[in-house]
């Protein structure tokens, strides 16, 4: 006979060690001092329950876990935000005493990692009490980040984040310009962020960082620059090959030389332009990591520029698409922009799981009948939603940006008289558009959806247009929202991404229909999950 449903909360706390330095007798030159990191710390995991549970591995969950707490989650549909799926939820622990005042003034709480687990306890007959089940019996419900503590005076209330959280409080870390000359910068740009390039990009203005020598930089690492425009014309400035140092190795009046090393990739005139400079580049990163597709470009965006744990990452990141951005270091950038400025308009979207990892998932229909079918037996209940805004109608086309251009240029006086009509179109435009396009949507519905241009980071038209032609794929057909509430023991496993068979009796759901899970809703005191599915 089975018992009472529980939570057990793990969370981790960080606690700062003093940094001792020691001397290296015998071993270094005396008076060296030892190599220590600059932060240093102790993890402790602080163990709640709702009802009190203790593992078989000796762990005690004291029941302090005090009030019932929700989680929500969902995928937004929308193609030009894919950004990592919204999460809600708070969990409030009881504060007995001030036990836990110490733990909130002296530790590191915020944004670390909170794990929530359910499970049954067995209830004996005979003995008439409640058996902890084995610690491998507890399934995961929720791991991701807290937020700060917010205590009250006899509880503290802690909201809960997926691990995407990280991307909204984390701005891409850059150096600035100290104004100290050279590669420093002169008094122009002191102050200002170094640009960076990730992956080829075209057209983009580099950063005038030495104006008595003409140096201008263009990324923060090592790379490689394919052609140099004077205000659209590539021929006027002649390429003079790369240095290991522009100062001591200056170019000839009226050609460019380049210098690439880990501290940056940089450029120099022989000769001061009358119109603007602009480059088609390609940039790698200061560790030497040179991926040039958008989901390679992203992960190593999270673990090396936005210092996410690797960890956190899951899944298949491979990718064909040839891809590339520009940030010129004039504006702060979030982990999330980062996150749709390589996902908008893909289709994938960067799903985290129940254990706390973050994997891309590609937002389509499985090819195959998936193996989880619901019926009626399972499902508690069943009621339609809306779907998103542009969605429903479906669009009768997608239309796909590529090639983007990271500097528009007007014409007239500012381009070169020597411009080709085919490069001052190019300078004049922000992107280039892939187009699918289905005319019957137009003649099914009075007012079909209609979405504008969704930018991306891919460089080629193929690309593009495979990538308009699976939209289409997918919301050509109408799509529908269903929101399915399943017993715990069934909804088991199933998390955001995983594809579904709902065999209901129900519009378009009578002997089956084949969706993906885009949301879940969680209340810690029912026995069900509420699930949105995506048909």
């Amino acid at each position: 006979m089975s018992g009472a449903l529980f939570h057990v909360v793990e969370i981790e706390t960080e606690r700062p060690l003093d940094v001792v330095f020691s001397r290296g007798w015998g071993t270094k030159p005396a008076g060296c001092m030892t190599l220590l990191p600059f932060r240093r710390s102790e993890i402790d995991t602080l163990r709640l329950s709702d009802l009190g549970y203790a593992s078989e591995a000796g762990h005690v969950f004291p029941p302090l876990l005090s009030e019932a707490f929700a989680i929500d989650r969902r995928i937004d549909l929308s193609p030009a935000s894919p950004s990592s799926p919204e999460s809600w939820g708070a969990i409030t622990i009881a504060n007995p005493g001030g036990r836990f005042d110490a733990l909130i003034r002296d530790r590191v709480v915020d944004r670390m990692p909170i794990r929530i687990r359910a499970g049954r306890k067995r209830h004996d007959l005979a003995r008439q009490i409640d058996i902890d089940p084995p610690d491998a019996a507890l399934k995961p419900m929720f791991s991701g980040l807290g937020s700060p503590w917010q205590p009250d005076r006899l509880s503290v209330q802690i909201a809960l984040r997926e691990v995407s959280g990280w991307l909204d409080a984390t701005l891409m870390p850059v150096g600035s310009y100290a104004g100290s000359g050279r590669f420093g910068g002169d008094s122009n740009v002191r102050g200002r962020s170094l640009p960076r390039l990730r992956g080829s990009a075209l057209n983009l203005t580099p950063v005038l960082i030495d104006a008595v020598n003409l140096v201008y930089q263009i990324s923060d690492g090592p790379g490689h620059v394919s052609a140099l425009y004077e205000g659209g014309f590539a021929g006027g400035i002649v390429a003079g090959g790369a240095v290991a140092d522009l100062y001591a190795d200056p170019p000839a009046p009226g050609s460019w030389k380049l210098q690439s090393s880990s501290a940056g990739l940089f450029i120099r005139l022989g000769t001061k332009p009358v119109y603007a400079i602009t480059v088609d580049a390609s940039g790698d990163f200061p560790s030497g990591a040179a991926p040039r597709t958008p989901l390679t470009l992203l992960r190593q965006m999270l673990i090396e520029d936005l210092t996410m744990p690797a960890e956190w990452l899951s899944g298949a990141w491979d990718d064909d698409r040839e891809a590339g951005w520009y940030w010129d270091g004039s504006d702060a950038v979030t982990g999330r922009q980062i996150v749709n400025t390589w996902l908008a308009g893909l289709g994938v979207r960067l799903v985290p799981s129940h254990e706390g990892t973050l994997a891309p998932v590609l937002l389509q229909m499985p090819d195959a009948i998936p193996d989880r079918v619901l019926t009626a037996d399972h499902v508690i209940e069943l009621s339609g939603l809306a779907l998103d805004d542009g969605l429903s109608p479906p669009p009768y086309r997608w239309r796909v940006g590529y090639a983007r251009n990271h500097t528009l240029q007007q014409g007239g006086s500012a381009l070169h008289p020597r411009i080709t009509a085919e490069r001052q179109s190019f300078a004049q435009q922000q992107d280039r558009v892939a187009t699918w396009y289905l005319p019957s949507i137009k003649l099914r519905y009075r007012q079909p959806g209609d979405l504008p241009v969704i930018p991306t980071a891919l460089l080629n038209e193929r690309d593009a247009q495979n990538t308009a032609n699976a939209h289409g794929t997918l919301w050509g057909p109408e799509r529908h929202l269903w929101s399915v509430t399943l017993p715990r023991s069934i909804a088991a496993g199933i998390d955001l991404g995983h594809a579904l068979r709902l065999d209901l009796p129900a519009p378009g759901l009578r002997g089956g229909a084949t969706g993906i899970v885009i949301g879940e809703q969680i209340r810690s005191t029912e026995a069900s999950v509420t699930l949105t599915v995506l048909v």
